[in-house]
């Protein structure tokens, strides 16, 4: 694959498409129900186990030879950072009890990222040790 294919098909593109994903199916709980509000709430747990190793497939995937994987690990680690972070404010935000349960919401954030960190770490090994074992 040529360079600059590559270098346009990062990890940024795919966070980009699911942040698209993520409003689409925030935008499904308008207005918002009891049951709309509880399936967002899985889905913000949900997530950041599915997205952050799909982003690690996705970037080392479209991996051009000759291409640093030192700065490509770089930019996943802040589009991961960036994207995961944004999606799941936005699938908080789409969470509306009407009530004083509003006050708990931002705790589907801090779980949504908790297992963003967990995914992240195992993502990160496991991409080491393939890198490890190919060489």
């Amino acid at each position: 694959m040529n360079r600059l294919p590559s270098l346009m098909l990062g990890p940024e593109l795919f966070w980009l498409l699911v942040y698209g994903v993520t409003l689409g199916l925030a935008r499904l709980n308008l207005p918002p129900s009891e049951a709309g509000n509880a399936w967002l709430e899985r889905l913000a747990w949900l997530l950041p186990l599915v997205a952050i190793p799909a982003a690690f497939v996705w970037t080392f995937g479209f991996m051009a030879p000759g291409l640093s994987r030192f700065w490509l690990s770089i930019r996943l680690t802040l589009a991961c950072l960036v994207g995961l972070n944004v999606c799941l404010f936005h699938l908080a935000d789409a969470i509306d009890y009407q009530d004083t349960r509003n006050a708990g919401v931002l705790g589907v954030w801090m779980m949504g990222f908790l297992a963003g960190l967990l995914a992240f770490a195992g993502s990160a090994i496991v991409v080491a040790v393939i890198g490890w074992k190919g060489r």
